[in-house]
This record gives C-alpha cells, sequence and structure tokens, in this order.
C-alpha cells in the first residue's frame, strides 16, 4: 500500500500522466503524437516478425530489470549488470562453440553455463564490497569494462573467424545451439517461459519467504539486521549472485536468440536501461513486467519514425528521457495520488 492507494493503481494513474507529457513535448517539437505513437505501434507490434522482434529485445530487458530488483532490494548499486549480462553471452558462447554445439541439448546446457558465469561474475562484485569494502558502483564499472574486454579478446583472438581477426562477432552459432522456438516460426517460447516462471517465483520469494524478508532488511537498514542475528553481508552476496545469474540469462538470450554469435555490443545497453526501469517502478515486478515490454517496443518500434515520417531514430531517445525524468518528478510530488482522491471524492457526491 501507498498512503492509502494500492500501488499498482498509483502507478497505472502515473503511466496515464506520463504519457500526457510526452504528448505534450511532442507537440512543442512540431510532430504529431499520435502518428508517433502509431508508427511506433506498428514498428513493434504490426505484424507477427515485429512482435517477435520486440519480443527477442523484451526477454533481455525484463531479465536484467528482474536481476536488479535483488541487488536493489539489499540496498546494492548493480551497475555491473552490464558486464554479467556480458560473461553469460560468454558461457553461452563456450558451450555453443564446444562438441555440444550440434546437439539438441546444446542451448539448455548453454543457460546453465550463462547462469553460473553470470552468477560468478556477479558475485566477484558482492566480494569486493562485502570483503574488500570496494563501493559497489567503481566495482561494477570495473567489471563491466574487463567483461567487454574479455569479449573484444575472444572474437579477435581465441573465437575469430576462420581467417579473419575482426570485431565483427564469432561464427554463427550451429542451429541447434540456436534458442528453440514454436514450430517453424521463430517465437521464443523458452525465453518467455523462463521470464514468466522467474517473475512468479521471484514475487513470491520476495513478498512471501524470511529470505525476501532479510534481503530487504538489509538494504532498509544494515546495521540492525545485527539484531535478527543474521549476516547483512552475506544476503548481499546472495543478492549479487541471484542478480548475475539472472542476468547472465539476459546474456544467453542475446547470444543464442538475437545474435546467434557473440559479439562486443552483446549486452546491448540493457543492463543500463534496465537500471531506470527499475527505478520507474520502484521494485514493483509486475510493473517492471509492463514498463520492460513498452520500453521493448519503444526500442523497436523507433526504426519505423524515419520510414515513414522522416524523423530521426533519436527521438526515441527523447521519449525515454521525457519518461523517465517525469516519472521521478510525478513520484516526488505524489501528485497521482492527489488526482485519485479527487476521482474518490466527485464518486462519494
Amino acid at each position: 500500500m501507498n498512503n492509502g492507494f494500492d500501488i499498482l493503481t498509483v502507478n497505472i494513474v502515473r503511466l496515464a500522466l506520463v504519457l500526457s507529457i510526452i504528448f505534450f513535448v511532442l507537440f512543442l517539437f512540431g510532430t504529431s503524437p499520435l502518428q508517433i505513437f502509431e508508427s511506433i505501434f506498428y514498428g513493434s507490434l504490426g505484424s507477427y516478425s515485429k512482435l517477435i522482434r520486440t519480443l527477442l529485445v523484451w526477454v533481455p530487458i525484463s531479465l536484467a530489470s528482474l536481476a536488479l530488483i535483488y541487488t536493489f532490494s539489499a540496498g546494492m548499486w548493480n551497475i555491473g549488470i552490464e558486464g554479467q549480462i556480458i560473461m553469460g553471452a560468454v558461457g553461452a558462447t563456450l558451450i555453443a562453440r564446444s562438441f555440444l554445439a550440434e546437439s539438441i541439448i546444446s542451448p539448455y546446457i548453454q543457460m546453465i553455463f550463462a547462469i553460473g558465469f553470470g552468477g560468478t561474475w556477479g558475485l566477484i562484485c558482492g566480494l569486493l564490497k562485502v570483503k574488500g569494502n570496494v563501493h559497489e558502483i567503481f566495482s561494477g564499472l570495473g567489471l563491466d569494462f574487463v567483461a567487454s574486454g574479455i569479449v573484444i579478446y575472444l572474437i579477435i583472438g581465441p573465437w575469430k573467424r576462420e581467417g579473419i581477426a575482426s570485431t565483427g562477432g564469432t561464427d554463427i552459432f550451429d542451429k541447434a545451439s540456436w534458442i528453440p522456438t514454436l514450430g517453424q516460426s521463430e517465437f521464443p517460447l523458452l525465453m518467455v517461459l523462463v521470464i514468466f516462471i522467474f517473475y512468479v517465483l521471484s514475487n513470491f520469494v520476495l513478498r512471501y519467504t524470511s529470505f525476501g524478508l532479510r534481503l530487504k532488511a538489509t538494504g532498509t537498514n544494515e546495521i540492525a539486521t545485527k539484531r535478527f542475528y543474521f549476516s547483512s553481508g552475506n544476503y548481499i552476496l546472495f543478492s549479487f549472485f541471484i542478480a548475475g545469474a539472472i542476468a547472465g540469462l539476459a546474456g544467453f538470450s542475446q547470444a543464442s536468440g538475437a545474435y546467434h554469435k557473440l559479439v562486443p555490443t552483446i549486452s546491448g545497453g540493457f543492463g543500463f536501461l534496465s537500471i531506470l526501469i527499475v527505478l520507474i517502478c520502484s521494485r514493483n515486478i509486475y510493473f517492471t513486467f509492463i514498463v520492460s515490454f513498452l520500453f521493448s517496443a519503444l526500442i523497436v518500434g523507433g526504426s519505423q519514425l524515419q520510414i515513414k515520417l522522416g524523423l530521426d531514430h533519436s527521438l526515441i531517445g527523447i521519449i525515454q528521457a521525457t519518461f523517465v525524468l517525469s516519472w521521478l518528478i510525478l513520484d516526488r510530488l505524489k501528485f497521482e495520488e492527489k488526482v485519485i482522491r479527487n476521482v474518490l471524492r466527485s464518486k462519494k457526491i
């Protein structure tokens, strides 16, 4: 609850207000907001193939956002989320290039390795925080750069294409190593199921278990946890490992679902975008699920702006920035709660 109002209701009203602000900003730019959103809708959901592309973007964003909820609940800024996505992709690529590449079980072994690589990379950040007293922002950024360096080394070194040493990526994976899809289509059924399972399971863990309660207690008051005889340091480590493991799955999705190979920009910047999404949603799992899809539709549908309206794709960045800034301002002012109160009063009258 939030001052007597259901959190989901407050967020829905706030979303409507934010969209109104975005419409006004687009109008000031001399563009038609309706045409812009129509083009975005058409570009992201206008056909089955466009829906598939949107889902392929939504999968890593939604997983990275869910991962961050764990570390944010523990009071940790997991800036290293990008590196965890990258290392998950490295783990998946390791299997996709091994003797298991042509096996039907390859994608499932890739998932295990992606979870392991991503979780370990997250755990390193947690250890630096708990044991070395290194702030997680600095260690996270450092690990992001190291992970990026590892990928570039592998692409131009041990995993380079035969006869070519370029940063264009590795060889395409064998089709058996691609993420399984629904029938002959490219619908990423496996990853969609994984997302639903992880979101439902995470909601249960964070809301109804002692682990979730202690994790939130760690984020609220680390010193007070000692009075309840459990180590906040251990829960910080747990949060980083779990976040890294889920982020590793996002890397697996990028490598074996979107690109079918390892590329230098495998994370796509989705980790940093997910930080904004989780901040917007105040760690609300249900709303994170919805907002991550909206941002994915913006990214994919934005390509239609130049094709249909002759507008630059950078307008999507303006829309995203306006969305985040407006949301945070409204959250500070609690304006939507005043709107709800007025509506409830009018109904009583």
